[in-house]
């Protein structure tokens, strides 16, 4: 009653007990057409604006991730003189 009814294998082969190979499409692979669209190239020499906007885009991008990175490094380090000092006030080795 439980237990699922599953549709016969169309590749299963009853007289051999044996999985019958899957059959070979008759079609050659059509190679594609050539392209009418212009390059990347050829797009940035027909919109040179769009170029230098993409530019300093990525260039903020990245800026801001190095940034990020530094500002964290930073915290980090921060952090660790701060735990340092707890750490040295805990023990009373702190001294003034």
């Amino acid at each position: 009653m439980f237990k699922p009814k599953y549709p016969p294998s169309d590749t299963y082969d009853a007289l051999t007990n044996r999985i019958a190979p899957a059959p070979v499409p008759a079609e050659r692979p059509v190679a594609p057409a050539a392209s009418n669209r212009p390059g990347l190239v050829d797009q940035a020499r027909a919109n040179p604006a769009a170029t230098v906007t993409g530019v300093v885009a990525v260039g903020a991008v990245l800026v801001s991730m190095f940034l990020a990175v530094a500002i964290t490094g930073l915290a980090l380090s921060i952090s660790g003189v701060v735990l340092l000092v707890l750490v040295r006030m805990l023990r009373q080795e702190f001294r003034r």
